[in-house]
């Protein structure tokens, strides 16, 4: 089981890199106000109070709302992706932008309480018996393949590791491009500039 753990948390990251997000989960945290600082939390970290989801493996999307608005709807937040500091922005009654950075939500905080609703790539939780669901679609293939390169390769098995990998490698491709064809857009060629439709008469 461990090996095959192994192998099920190499198969999601393999996945993550390529676009592929395997298991989303969603969940909304409360920011009071501090009383000593009339803000928010500047950060959402595993140490902060409140702090991210224990199984958050890294977050998608960020949506906000006043608390003590219930009936209005989350407004989407957006990301910082530039590499200067965000947060020398001053507070105002919204949050407005986020950022990832070192395993943490970054925010410039709020002058009211808000309610964040976070949508976030799970971590995917531990095999333990043989009868546990996998969670992610069709991987039996590469699961399989990998899990026998990684038991050939502690027995000693070199040859046979290196071939079991290459065929996990195949399978792990293969699952990819199930996930991503249909979401690619078939490419167009751009018609030349000065180009006008002719309506020929026979």
């Amino acid at each position: 089981m461990p090996l095959l753990n192994a192998a099920y948390r190499g198969l999601q990251r393999e996945l993550a890199e390529n676009g592929v997000s395997v298991l989303a989960e969603q969940q909304d945290i409360s920011l009071p106000v501090n009383g000593s600082t009339g803000v928010t939390n500047t950060e959402l970290s595993d140490v902060s109070s409140p702090q991210l989801p224990t199984d958050c493996l890294m977050p998608h999307m960020l949506w906000e709302r006043a608390t003590a608005n219930t009936s209005d709807v989350f407004v989407p937040m957006e990301k910082f992706m530039s590499g200067g500091s965000m947060l020398n922005l001053q507070p105002s009654s919204y949050l407005r932008l986020w950022e990832w950075r070192e395993d943490k939500i970054n925010l410039v905080g709020a002058t009211q309480a808000i309610t964040v609703r976070l949508r976030y790539e799970k971590i995917l939780p531990q095999l333990t018996l043989g009868t546990d669901p996998v969670q992610i679609r069709s991987a039996s293939d590469p699961l399989g393949y990998a899990t026998a390169a990684l038991a050939a390769r502690s027995r000693g098995a070199r040859a046979l590791a290196a071939d079991l990998l290459g065929a996990a490698q195949m399978a792990t491709e293969k699952l990819i491009q199930r996930y991503v064809r249909p979401e690619q857009i078939k490419g167009r060629r751009r018609k030349p500039y000065g180009y006008r439709r002719r309506v020929v008469y026979l």
